[in-house]
């Protein structure tokens, strides 16, 4: 990899990573390119054949998916609706995360959170915020 072609690769992470570029529903390829200062053709190099994927397309939905997954698995935002969830990590709307997310694990973002959040409460106890009971104000010790 050239020097070039590192330094883009950088700039692509810190503007996936760090700026979280993905979640602009309306994010292209060729707006991508022009935040990034570079050549359609040289991002599109870069994400296929440095970075190994399929398409632009598969790169974004990877980031979007990781956010997601993060979010349905923290007992913290337990309560928020998976369409919040998936209109914050950059999705247009519910059907394509819904299928892009089945695509990836094998489960529905609901079926993914409720499997994930019951793994987590059998090793730890919840926060507060992420009992059922939180919201009636009772206690486990109240009646």
């Amino acid at each position: 990899m050239s020097a070039e072609e590192r330094q883009l690769t950088e700039r692509l992470r810190r503007a996936m990573e760090q700026d979280r570029t993905y979640r602009d529903p309306e994010l292209s390829v060729d707006r991508l390119a022009e935040q990034l200062g570079v050549p359609e053709y040289r991002l599109r190099r870069t994400i296929n054949q440095r970075l190994g994927y399929r398409n632009f397309t598969d790169f974004i939905n990877e980031h979007r998916l990781k956010e997601a997954r993060e979010a349905l698995s923290d007992p913290a935002q337990s309560r928020v609706p998976v369409l919040t969830i998936a209109l914050d990590a950059g999705w247009g709307s519910i059907g394509p995360f819904n299928r892009a997310f089945k695509g990836q694990t094998g489960q529905t973002p609901t079926e993914f959170r409720r499997r994930t959040l019951a793994d987590f409460a059998i090793g730890h106890i919840l926060p507060d915020s992420a009992r059922p009971d939180a919201t009636s104000g009772k206690t486990p010790t109240s009646a």
